[in-house]
């Protein structure tokens, strides 16, 4: 049966229209329909599918409030991303850290989210290390288990052990997998589109910008080669650091689908009578696990962007290890500042310099309306005043804020979200290792490091150095750049162009003003002059006369049909 036309602006770019379909069906199935239907989607699917698609909206579907806010059953959602596979499943968990854009039963519901995977038969990951590793570095394996330790969506960890009795993991790249996650990227990004066309009240929670942060932070996950350079990055800034450990990378046992690395043994980040058993200093493990993760943001300006209890362990004598380096983040030295401005404030309860680092790290535009958005942020911030540093949670302020943000439609960047995140986990995680854990407390203990660290005497240098060589080089070319300017002036070829919006209105009106206006006068004077050609005692010329009477009513009612278009009388 022939399909209802699918009038979308980005059918041509859709390149596998059967995952396409499949997508729609399963969300369809999970009693998406009426926001399928809003998005023009009904020509996407046979007429079979259409009808078990709307049998399903009746007996499962949302109510019409809920489509048009995009809010229904959140485990709908969930369950339909962990069908829709690994990469629908990461624009889950990117959403449900997003509290700022998100109902809190929304966000609670996504964060339950798991790929739904089956791990791979052994003889699957040995074909697939022998084909990127090659027989020889292979044969360097004294035994690989083959059970593995973990399974998710992209890749399969395995424990080996080297011919020289080393402890390694090897983390193998699931075939297929990045060309499946590219397809689905690309479809993701028309969904997003065709969410912001037809949906308006979508457009607050800006899905393009989302699924482009997730497709750069996929593509980073998908190359083991970038993982295996942020751990070495990471390593190197903490070489200095006895008490933090990151793996070591087997380079010449690695490539950009295999990862094999050092395999570190110790307690997760949460589990608190195991430390408590194993003699550990909870304690000092949380200010050791704070400063680092500090450090890592505001010195060094390259952090771990998924440092939840998984992928943090505890090893003797309060000595951390990181795990998982697929996600990274990187900060300028601008935002590094303000941040800093206001982890400072913070630790000081000085809101009103909290808030002025804030407006400085959301870059608002033009059409925000700042003394309603200070007035806000006031509002937000004043239930902490006066609270003891023990009474305020910080992770739930900074969660405050950065709502207040969307709602002016200056959102926090996706790279402070997962800031946000982490000091949030860290809050709440350290309060479970140490009940009289003060995350502000320690924050402020480390500000005056940190801000020594940040302008310290090599790091002005540095800044000056560099603000010394671009005078230099204005300097060095202002002479020319003038003598240019001077010599085009004087041979009048010098032009200065202006651009302006209402300029180009204005001018547009009068143009198409000017024109009506030269056909007026062609009509009058054809009119003119073919009255006298039909009327005239003894004219020779009737015919030519009437001619001009039926070219000027077309050039009238062309003028007549221009106006109505424009909507101007």
């Amino acid at each position: 049966m022939e399909k209802t036309h699918f009038h979308l602006p980005f059918r041509k770019r859709i390149r596998n229209m059967g995952r396409f379909a499949q997508i729609v069906n399963i969300l369809a199935r999970h009693g998406y329909w009426s926001v399928l239907e809003r998005l023009n989607m009904r020509g996407v699917l046979n007429d079979q599918e259409i009808k078990a698609a709307e049998s399903n909206a009746e007996s499962n579907s949302l109510s019409q409030e809920d489509a048009e806010s995009l809010v229904g059953v959140p485990a709908r959602l969930r369950k339909s991303f962990e069908e829709l596979g690994p990469a629908f499943v990461k624009l889950g968990q990117i959403l449900a850290v997003r509290e700022d854009l998100l109902p809190s039963d929304f966000t609670q519901e996504l964060r339950k989210l798991h790929s739904n995977v089956q791990s791979l038969p052994f003889e699957v990951i040995e074909q697939r290390l022998r084909e990127e590793l090659g027989p020889e570095k292979l044969a360097q394996f004294e035994s690989i288990d083959t059970k593995p330790l973990a399974a998710g969506s992209i890749a399969q960890v395995h424990a080996a052990i080297l011919k020289d009795g080393t402890n390694v993991v090897v983390k193998v790249q699931r075939p297929s997998i990045a060309m499946q996650i590219e397809t689905d990227l690309d479809l993701m990004l028309t969904f997003a589109e065709l969410f912001e066309k037809y949906i308006p009240e979508s457009r607050t929670l800006r899905p393009s910008s989302l699924v482009r942060s997730l497709s750069e932070a996929l593509k980073a996950e998908l190359d083991f080669i970038r993982e295996a350079s942020n751990m070495t990055k990471v390593a190197q800034n903490f070489s200095q650091e006895s008490h933090v450990h990151v793996p070591q990378v087997f380079w010449n046992l690695s490539s950009p689908r295999v990862l094999t690395q050092q395999r570190m043994q110790g307690i997760f980040g949460d589990e608190r009578e195991l430390m408590l058993d194993a003699g550990i200093d909870v304690k000092l493990l949380v200010r050791r696990g704070l400063q680092m993760f500090l450090k890592m943001v505001f010195v060094d300006g390259f952090f771990h962007g998924d440092l939840h209890p998984g992928n943090l362990l505890a090893l003797k004598n309060a000595e951390i290890a990181l795990l998982d380096f697929g996600m990274v983040v990187r900060l300028s030295r601008r935002t590094r500042e303000n941040l800093a401005g206001m982890l400072v404030a913070l630790s000081k309860e000085d809101y009103e310099t909290m808030v002025y680092h804030y407006l400085e790290i959301t870059d608002i535009d033009g059409n925000t309306n700042v003394q309603q958005f200070q007035h806000d942020i006031a509002n937000a911030v004043s239930p902490y005043v006066g609270l003891s540093l023990q009474q305020s949670r910080s992770g739930r302020l900074l969660w405050d804020l950065a709502r207040i943000a969307a709602k002016h439609n200056t959102p926090f960047p996706q790279d402070l979200i997962v800031f946000v995140k982490t000091m949030a986990t860290f809050e709440g995680v350290g309060s479970k290792l140490d009940p009289e854990f003060n995350l502000m407390e320690l924050c402020g203990e480390f500000a005056g490091d940190l801000l020594q660290e940040l302008y310290s005497p090599k790091q002005v240098q540095e800044q000056a150095l560099l603000i010394a060589r671009d005078i230099s080089g204005l300097l060095r070319h202002a002479p020319l750049m003038t003598r240019k300017l001077m010599n085009t002036a004087l041979d009048g070829q010098l032009k200065l162009n202006l651009f302006s919006d209402d300029a180009t209105r204005i001018a547009k009106a009068l143009e198409r003003g000017t024109s009506r206006l030269a056909i007026s006068i062609v009509v009058g004077a054809l009119l003119i002059g073919s009255s006298i050609l039909v009327f005239a005692t003894g004219s020779s010329q009737p015919l030519v006369g009437m001619g001009g009477f039926i070219l000027a009513g077309v050039l009238g009612l062309y003028i007549v049909a221009s106006i109505l278009r424009s909507g101007r009388l």
